[in-house]
């Protein structure tokens, strides 16, 4: 006979019936075994409710069994169970054999708590049959909690390994079965689909060669006791080519007790460590460069005590690593050149989490000081705190010695060594913008040498260089050490007072006692080995603090005071007031009404005669004038200043020359005319433009005129700008014919330089030397020198000027051969010209 095995559910039951029908015999002996059960034993009507349940059931439920008794146990199932709850009374009902009389599902006990139980009936049979159902409810929540706390710790350690990327591999040592877990496979580039076997090959395959004689080794040593643990790192070969670093660790397996199992199995990780390996290698490489860079490289620790500094570091300061760890920055190379706000400053900066970049002067050992660039970094722990500080520090000394000097060719004046006027304008705005702020009156005082032409011409540029040196020193011993005094170029010199006073009339009387102290020092005799000079200057004041917009008008404003101060006498200064602002405003009507006249064609050209030695006529300078419609004529002087500055001079001089190259072809026409010249005046902005070379002989090419009569005047002004670009054009056009003349000749800077490297056909001698020759040695002299001057380069010698017949028979007996000046004839329109013309003896020799 077969034997039948009994689940431990119907071994339950039958214990369940057997215990009911014990009830039958002896009640009040088995209620007592049933009560004192630790699971719920419970009967249940037709209906479903219960009409039994043990003391176990207020026990485990915290529900009385009063509160309990004839209510449908289906009351207490949760929801979502009691679907299948209800489906398993009724197949018990239905005789349904077959089916399970176990399962699962959860009562709902205090309307909050679920606990979870194990369900088994029993058809309880009577005379008519199913009389109810006797059952047992099983608490196993403790037990599926358990079992749920098990999976979520397996998930965890699932994902931690998966987190981790880790693999690991289980070795039983004594069949040499490997057991390879996916991701030690994935870490080499293979899936479980690869045909990798489960043995000991698989991992000799893939070692290294190189490594693994000395893995194995490691491993015996393990096995054998005589290491305390197993951790070594090799390289194994990736599926898709290449090596890959790996740190493997690996311990018997043993019981709770720390026996080692049978069979003897050794368990292990791998971890790919390629990137970190990599990582140590640069940091390696960092360290090196670190250790080896050109820029110094401390590292402090939270307190600014030096942990770590590079060699660079001990080349720059002299100390060596010794003599730097435990001490602070500032005990080793701090100069004091640098106050206390600014260390301050610093340490808030890095304290508070920022990165500092700036320079500082600091000390070496040997007590140098020294220029250096530095960038403090601070570096913060994971959370947040600062644990150390990294400097690093370039040696700037020479970069900085290549700036001052940089700073002092393009701020400082290379001749005196005083503020040049870049770095006056920068400082100027500054001051206008604090005066503004702090409402105190600043001033600007506009000095101008007086006939510091005529001392740098007749002397040399040497002794006019030593004047202007002398002349800077004399400036700054009248000011104090906050005032500023520059040098603008030439002979302009400005000096700069700052924050006078509140109001104007204290701040004017400030002003006016510096001015006055230059005055005198500068109207004091000057001496250059055996030569004297008294020298003068002439001095525009302009007050400022929130009259003026921007610096433009300051300046503008103290060099019409120094006009006026000219225009005065000279060795005088000059404040700037509102009748001065009259004159600009007249300035602006007469620009507008100059417009006007150019439009309405009221320009005309007079022309003065040019005359040799014989009093011939032998050319015509043509000079403009304004015929004004109700003012009559206007000579050049109370004009050709405003149109050289407002830029007007352009549309006037190509008037200009238009004009004069079609009466030259008039007179080259003219059967009594047609040998003489014609001299036409260039401004320096006019020859300055790039188009006037083009524009010039489009215009001799339209009035077809012979370019060997026409002479282009040009001042020293011209070549102070782009000298190169001049000589070209100079050249360009020689080359047509066109000849030049240096006007106003010993007035300049440096005429004779000029003279070397320009190439001009005529020089005119100003007038300042010709008008009192006989009485002046030194003017006849310098004359006479032109003159010599001239003839010896080749040049025509034109003396302007000729104010009386003496004039004009000392500079025959000098070797002069033309001449012009009012003596001869004043400027005088062209048809006078075309008159004179008719008279023969009066052309040919004019003045007998």
């Amino acid at each position: 006979m077969t034997k039948q095995r009994i689940s431990k559910y119907e071994l339950q039951a039958q214990l369940n019936l057997k215990l009911f029908e014990s009830l039958g015999a002896s009640e009040r002996k088995y209620r007592d075994l049933v009560n004192n059960l630790r699971q719920i034993v419970f009967q249940l009507d037709l209906e479903g409710h219960f009409v039994f349940l043990n003391a176990a059931w207020e026990v485990i439920t915290g529900v009385s069994i009063d509160s309990a008794l004839k209510q449908s146990w289906l009351g207490f199932v949760d929801l979502t169970d009691r679907a299948l709850a209800a489906e398993k009374l009724q197949q018990i009902y239905a005789q349904n054999y077959q089916a399970d009389k176990h399962f699962e599902c959860r009562l709902l006990v205090n309307q909050s708590t679920l606990i979870s139980v194990e369900v088994f009936f029993t058809p309880l049979f009577g005379v008519d049959g199913i009389e109810g159902i006797i059952g047992t409810f099983f608490d196993v929540t403790e037990h599926k909690n358990t079992l749920k706390e098990l999976n979520a710790n397996k998930e965890r350690l699932a994902f931690a390994l998966q987190g981790a990327d880790d693999g690991y591999w289980d070795w039983n040592l004594e069949t040499d079965e490997v057991y390879y877990s996916v991701g030690w496979k994935s870490m080499l580039g293979y899936t479980d689909k690869d045909a990798l076997s489960d043995t000991l090959e698989t991992w000799n395959a893939l070692v290294d060669p190189n490594d693994r004689e000395s893995v194995l080794r490691s491993v015996n040593s393990y096995l054998a006791g005589e290491l305390d643990k197993f951790n070594i790192e090799f390289r194994m070969l990736h599926k898709q080519g290449g090596w890959i670093d790996i740190l493997s660790r690996a311990s018997l397996a043993r019981d709770e007790q720390g026996k080692v199992l049978s069979p003897k199995r050794l368990v292990g990780t791998h971890v790919d460590i390629t990137e970190r390996k990599k990582a140590q290698l640069q940091l390696k490489m960092q360290n090196i460069a670190l250790e080896t860079t050109a820029n110094a490289i401390i590292i402090t620790d939270a307190q600014a005590k030096i942990e770590w500094a590079n060699s660079a570091f001990s080349v720059l300061t002299g100390y060596t690593l010794d003599e730097l760890i435990g001490l602070t920055p500032k005990e080793l190379v701090y100069s004091e050149a640098q106050n206390s706000a600014f260390y301050k400053d610093l340490w808030a900066a890095i304290k508070g989490g920022k990165v500092w970049t700036g320079d500082l002067i600091n000390k070496k050992k040997c007590g140098a000081l020294y220029y250096e660039h530095m960038t403090i970094s601070p570096v913060f722990d994971d959370y947040g705190y600062i644990l150390h500080f990294i400097a690093v520090k370039e040696d700037i000394t020479r970069r900085k010695e290549s700036e001052q000097q940089i700073e002092q060719l393009a701020f400082y004046d290379a001749l005196t060594g005083i503020p040049n006027r870049r770095l006056f304008l920068d400082k100027l705005e500054q001051c206008f913008v604090r005066s503004r702020r702090e409402q105190q009156y600043s001033a600007l005082l506009f000095i101008d040498l007086d006939r510091f032409k005529l001392l740098n011409d007749t002397h040399g540029h040497d002794i006019g260089d030593l004047l202007l040196i002398e002349v800077a020193g004399r400036i700054n011993s009248c000011v104090s050490e906050k005032d500023l005094v520059a040098r603008l170029g030439g002979d302009e010199f400005v000096v700069m007072l700052e924050q006078l006073a509140p109001n104007s009339e204290n701040a004017l009387a400030a002003t006016l006692h510096v001015a006055e102290k230059i005055l005198v020092r500068l109207n004091k005799e000057y001496r250059f080995d055996s030569i004297k000079h008294r020298g003068s200057s002439s001095i525009g004041i302009c007050l400022f603090m929130d009259e003026y917009e921007s610096i433009e008008g300051i300046l503008k404003h103290a060099d019409i005071a120094m006009y006026e101060a000219k225009s005065a006498g000279r060795n005088v200064l000059r404040v700037f007031d509102p009748l001065m602002q009259q004159a600009i405003k007249e300035a602006a009507a007469l620009e507008e009404a100059l417009w006007r006249a150019l439009e309405e064609k009221e320009f005309t050209l007079f022309y003065q005669l040019l005359i040799n030695h014989d009093r011939k006529i032998i050319g015509a300078e043509a000079l403009i004038r304004w015929q004004h419609p109700e003012k009559g004529v206007i000579g050049p002087d109370d004009f050709l200043p405003l149109i050289e500055s407002n830029g007007m001079i352009i549309p006037v001089g190509d008037w200009v020359i238009n004009e004069g190259l079609a009466q030259l072809k008039k007179w080259q026409q003219s059967a009594m005319l047609n040998d003489i010249s014609l001299s036409i005046n260039i401004s320096r902005v006019q020859f300055g433009k790039s188009d006037f070379v083009s524009k010039l002989l489009q215009a001799v090419e339209y009035h077809q005129v012979d370019c060997n009569f026409l002479y282009l005047e040009l001042t020293e002004s011209i070549f102070i700008d782009n000298p190169d670009s001049l000589i070209n054009k100079i050249a360009e056009l020689r080359s047509k014919g066109i000849r030049f003349s240096m006007d106003d000749f010993g007035t300049g800077y440096s005429s004779l330089s000029y003279l070397k490297r320009f190439k001009f056909d005529q020089l005119k001698i100003d007038r300042l030397f010709v008008q009192d020759i006989e009485n002046n040695p030194e003017d006849l002299v310098l004359v006479t020198t032109m003159i010599k001057m001239g003839q010896n380069l080749g040049l025509e010698v034109v003396s302007e000027g000729i104010e009386n017949q003496e004039n004009f028979e000392t500079l025959i007996k000098l070797g002069c051969e033309k001449f012009q000046g009012y003596w001869i004839n004043r400027p005088m329109p062209v048809s006078e010209i075309n008159a004179l013309s008719q008279l023969e003896p009066m052309r040919r020799h004019i003045l007998q």
